[in-house]
């Protein structure tokens, strides 16, 4: 039967749509439709900025692959593939949860929508905005499409269409308000944890270092307010070498497995949206962002 998804443009002038995926998808780790919107971005071909796109990788990676190729530690022809390289960001706008039934609603854009100064998509902004996101501006092309995910068993896509793309839409309500009641809850979360007890007077220099965050021989983490960021760094690893790499997500598992060697293969110590986690990967660096699905912080990465 498959699901309904909706294509809206970046121009105004052109219309949205409604198209319809034929087969069903039942399985994250079989998520055919992510795959279709990466080779749509791919084949844009717009040219991006270098220097916006270095900035962006070394604020992401912690790595300035333009300092590393001008010492001769990275061939330069391997940078231009790796600038060169289109792929999607995905921002989970309504995370799911039992206030809202398990559902889920992503929109998929172009990565480097900013590099390559594409235009503001205002339609796309302005359902983010009004989903409890102010200031939030969407660049490019984009796709909007609905998960259902119970944490636990069931994962599948569902249909999103036209009507969904309202800001009158029963779903945008729903989602402003867990997006009132997350940060509430979270920040009373760390209020609790710093022995805080009128979260309104907290400072945001008194929670700059108060989550929980670590490191290991084979890795760095850190959280923030919605993320996990787990970092591994590997001598020899190259962005060209992404068929060598493995991650696969779980609602409270990440295994990840680079050249044969597993890194990670464990429980975590709190739960994430499955769908809503990605990696990336640049020269010596692959980094994994794991997206909350609860409440609060965690203390560790990996679950004792």
């Amino acid at each position: 039967m498959g699901f309904k998804y909706v294509f809206i443009p970046a121009s105004p002038n052109d219309d949205m749509q409604e198209m319809e995926y034929e087969t069903d998808i039942t399985e994250l780790e079989k998520d055919s439709f992510r795959s279709f919107v990466e080779k749509f971005f791919a084949a844009a071909g717009q040219s991006a900025d270098r220097e916006i796109l270095l900035q962006q990788l070394k604020e992401r990676t912690g790595v300035d692959l333009q300092e590393k190729a001008d010492k001769g530690e990275m061939a330069n022809d391997m940078l231009d593939k790796l600038l060169s390289t289109s792929s999607v960001e995905i921002f989970p706008v309504q995370l799911p949860t039992k206030e809202t039934c398990f559902q889920g609603v992503s929109v998929y854009l172009d990565d480097k929508g900013v590099a390559k100064n594409l235009e503001e998509n205002i339609r796309v902004s302005s359902l983010v905005q009004a989903c409890g996101y102010p200031g939030q501006t969407i660049r490019g092309d984009c796709f909007i499409g609905r998960v259902f995910d119970d944490t636990q068993d069931e994962w599948r896509r569902m249909d999103f269409t036209l009507k969904d793309c309202s800001t009158d839409a029963e779903w945008i309500h729903v989602t402003k308000m867990q997006r009132a009641n997350r940060k509430s809850g979270d920040l009373q979360s760390m209020a609790n944890s710093i022995g805080v007890n009128n979260p309104a007077r907290i400072d945001p220099s008194m929670l700059a270092d108060s989550a929980p965050k670590g490191e290991t021989a084979d890795y760095s983490w850190k959280q923030s307010e919605d993320e996990v960021e787990v970092t591994f760094k590997k001598e020899g690893l190259q962005k060209g070498d992404k068929k060598y790499v493995k991650v696969a997500f779980g609602r409270k598992r990440l295994r990840v497995e680079v050249k044969d060697q597993v890194i990670i293969d464990s429980s975590l110590a709190g739960n994430t949206t499955a769908d809503e986690c990605t990696w990336t990967l640049s020269d010596g660096v692959l980094q994994v962002t794991l997206a909350k699905a609860d409440e609060g912080t965690w203390p560790e990465l990996l679950e004792a």
